[in-house]
């Protein structure tokens, strides 16, 4: 299972989104996988005022309460910085939700669905 981490930030505010980012808590090693954090900078070259990150993770089912309390740890550093604002979204696998489909239901409770 994947959750998305995006950040979105103003260029003012970029020099300390890029210290926060070197300071964040290391993943609990083999159960939360940090697969890479992607910027998106075309924006800002073209004129927006912004600038955007997502980062994914990757964790198995049982481990969802740990990986919550992680990114809290993780994403709260950014609150404290005027002009940042993130989001963490739960994604699947194009599999996955075509299962989900096929079984009539496409609820992303994993929980429930036992995926």
């Amino acid at each position: 299972m994947i959750k998305i981490g995006t950040v979105t930030c103003t260029s003012e505010a970029a020099d300390m989104v890029a210290q926060c980012y070197s300071s964040f808590p290391v993943p609990p090693e083999g159960r939360i996988r940090l697969i890479d954090t992607y910027v998106f900078t075309e924006g800002v070259t073209k004129g927006d005022a912004e600038y955007k990150a997502f980062s994914i993770f990757e964790y198995d089912e049982a481990d969802e309460r740990l990986l919550q309390e992680f990114l809290e740890k993780r994403f709260a550093a950014f609150s404290q910085i005027p002009g940042v604002r993130y989001k963490i979204e739960d994604w699947v696998r194009v599999a996955d939700a075509l299962r989900m489909l096929a079984d009539g239901e496409f609820n992303t409770d994993f929980s429930k669905t036992g995926f």
